[in-house]
């Protein structure tokens, strides 16, 4: 009994679970390495997403017998003059797009209320309702609150507003150093030599590839995710600059930047242009929709295929419940991360489901099994 593996199971994790006991009990012990873990995390996370879109370039450089140390400094000028540029260029649009919105969003509060009024007097809508009788108008009104409430939260809020400013800029000021670093190590080899110094050695090649495959995969994800969302805020501004629909530009961004969800992420960047489309008419709204459904078609058929193809080898079924599971147990950032993070697990766990069965094979082979 004390030899077999259902008891050494039992008994292991009787310990993790011991350890875990143990860590809530003296928390206080890892609270310093908490608040250092959340100021850095989201510094490494925009640099480690960042490099996967700059070492390319600093590569080619590389190519032409430029020093690392230049051709990196090389690419940070030229991105930052693009920057300048971009933000010279369209800044102005959005400041005045911006501007206009915040001023008009009390009329579209109120257009949005009389459409819902007339929705509520349609024959059909009626019937659908007239059991509950929903107050449309109080629904409007609630919204209206909702929005004034977090007006006035987010004025009476002035500390937390400037320390998440200051908590931005930090963290804007550290991006660049950590990137310069990551790009500047690239190539030396440190990663494998930490593997070769710490890890045993039946275990240093499995987990040389496992690393190898995370880094393509993601470097694949990341740069072809970022291609695909720039093409489709591209496609949609022009489409919506075709159909004459107001805030062009923020809602190109935000259907844009929504398409980093797979799959879902399109419909929820949509909402916000239809309804600035259905504020001005039903008809600008129809052309709206029908324009997004064309630019998403253009994107699922064209675009992704011949950036993405089947990198990642996820269904979808599989993708939209790693999304609704992190959404849920991270929120936003959780939504965003979840097929990177699920990536690299499904990676892990077949390279040592990989190792596992070789290391069997081989016992097998010597007679030791």
């Amino acid at each position: 009994m004390w030899d077999s593996k259902l008891f050494k199971t039992g008994i292991a994790i009787l310990v993790v679970f011991a350890i875990i006991y143990i860590g809530t009990q003296i928390s206080f012990v890892f609270r310093p390495v908490v608040v250092v873990f959340e100021a850095l995390f989201l510094s490494f996370l925009l640099a480690g997403i960042l490099f996967y879109f700059i070492y390319p370039l600093s590569d080619l450089l590389l190519k032409y017998k430029v020093p690392r140390a230049i051709s990196i400094l090389i690419v940070f000028l030229v991105i930052t003059l693009l920057f300048v540029f971009i933000t010279l260029s369209i800044g102005p649009i959005l400041v005045d797009e911006f501007a206009k919105l915040i001023n008009n969003l009390p009329q579209n509060i109120r257009q949005l209320n009389t459409l819902l009024l007339e929705l509520r007097e349609h024959p059909v809508i009626s019937r659908l309702i007239y059991l509950e009788a929903i107050n449309m108008s109080r629904l409007t009104e609630r919204l209206a609150s909702m929005v004034s409430n977090t007006i006035g939260d987010l004025t009476n809020s002035l500390g937390s507003i400037a320390g998440v400013i200051g908590s931005f800029f930090t963290t804007i000021m550290v991006v660049p150093f950590l990137l310069f670093f990551m790009l500047k190590e690239k190539g030396q080899g440190n990663l494998e030599k930490l593997v070769d110094r710490f890890v045993p050695g039946d275990y240093k090649n499995s987990i040389k590839r496992a690393l190898a495959e995370i880094n393509m995969k993601l470097g694949a994800y990341f740069q072809g995710v970022g291609l695909v969302c720039l093409c489709v805020g591209i496609l949609a501004y022009i489409s919506f600059l075709i159909i004459g629909l107001e805030f062009a530009l923020i809602l190109a961004i935000i259907i844009g930047i929504f398409n980093i969800i797979p799959y879902l992420g399109p419909f929820i960047g949509a909402v916000p242009a239809a309804l600035i489309g259905l504020f001005d008419s039903p008809a600008t709204m129809f052309y709206v929709i029908i324009a997004i459904v064309i630019v998403q078609q253009i994107e699922s058929l064209f675009i992704s295929p011949a950036i993405m193809g089947r990198k990642l080898a996820l269904s979808p079924l599989v993708v939209i419940l790693v999304i609704l599971i992190a959404g849920r147990l991270a929120g936003l950032l959780g939504i965003i991360l979840a097929v990177p993070g699920f990536t690299v697990l499904k990676i892990v766990v077949n390279h040592i489901y990989d190792h596992i069965q070789r290391r069997k094979k081989k016992l097998e082979e010597t007679g030791i099994a």
